[in-house]
């Protein structure tokens, strides 16, 4: 399951419908869309280049059977645990945004080719952009477990559907309660945000709660479906006083084939900082002599 690429911005009108149109006037939810979209064009721009350190936890479960008396026998459980630095880049086009996990950790092991692998996809541009970015996807997914593809669990997933370049793809719908919002949404075209490794549609649709003064996303739900598959991805947000903005607290996911077979994952975020790259200059001062 892949994010898929995202093209020219589709002019259409968005659909805003309100959950409660006797209790919610629509100049009230219009301002509310207004707040979340300057939010999150704004968190996209200062989020760039905030590192966070990740804590991973994956159980993979296969499909229950039966034995020979027809007494249901439970699958084995497995079980991963990643630590990573994860981080969010623009894509090499500058159209998208990207966010990287940097595994440093598997099961307790240290990863050995961390420092090649960030130079490749950072320091070494490659001469397609499209072909760096399926590099900074597939680098980002390649110690999940599971029988299922996927480079769609990351935190900041659901954000893509309230990017201004996007909204217009939701349907969306509201109810205030008290001081936040319970927002819906519902894609609405055929080439889906998240598509199948065949290149399959999967429609999303879920929710997020969102801060009535200031349009700040507290949490998010995107659920993507497909006959083969059910996803679901979960994320808390708090506020983080070493970057001085809301940032992922908790990432909950879960994936359903229709085997039975099921994926589960939580992760935690912690230590957020500034990444920056720092250039020795002494050593490009001597490769000029």
């Amino acid at each position: 399951m892949s994010l898929r690429a995202l093209g020219a911005c589709v002019v259409v009108a968005v659909t805003a419908t309100t959950a409660e149109p006797r209790a919610q006037s629509i100049p009230a939810f219009d301002d509310l869309l207004d707040k979340v979209t300057d939010y999150v064009t704004l968190y996209r721009r200062d989020f760039v280049g905030v590192v966070s350190e990740e804590t991973y936890r994956q159980d993979v479960r296969g499909r229950s059977t039966t034995d020979n008396r027809g007494f249901s026998v439970e699958a084995p459980t497995t079980r991963r645990e990643l630590k990573s630095d994860v981080l969010l880049v623009r894509a090499p086009a500058g159209d998208r945004w990207l966010q990287f996990r940097d595994v440093f950790e598997v099961d307790g092991k240290p990863v050995r080719d961390r420092g090649d692998r960030l130079v490749k996809l950072f320091l070494e541009p490659s001469a397609s952009a499209q072909r760096q970015v399926d590099d900074i996807m597939a680098a980002s997914a390649r110690y999940n477990i599971g029988g299922v593809n996927r480079n769609v669990n990351l935190p900041t997933l659901a954000l893509t559907v309230l990017d201004p370049e996007n909204r217009a793809w939701f349907g969306l719908a509201g109810a205030r309660k008290k001081d936040v919002w319970e927002l819906e949404f519902k894609e609405q075209r055929s080439g889906t945000l998240i598509r199948t490794t065949g290149d399959q549609s999967m429609p999303a649709h879920g929710r997020f709660i969102v801060e009535a003064a200031t349009g700040r996303v507290l949490s998010s739900q995107i659920v993507a479906e497909s006959a083969a598959l059910h996803a679901q991805i979960d994320v808390t947000y708090g506020l983080e006083s070493a970057v001085g903005m809301m940032v992922p607290r908790e990432m909950r996911e879960k994936y359903t084939t229709k085997e039975g077979s099921t994926i589960d994952g939580r992760a935690t975020y912690a230590k957020f900082r500034r990444y920056t790259v720092k250039v020795d200059e002494k050593v490009a001062e001597t490769k000029k002599k």
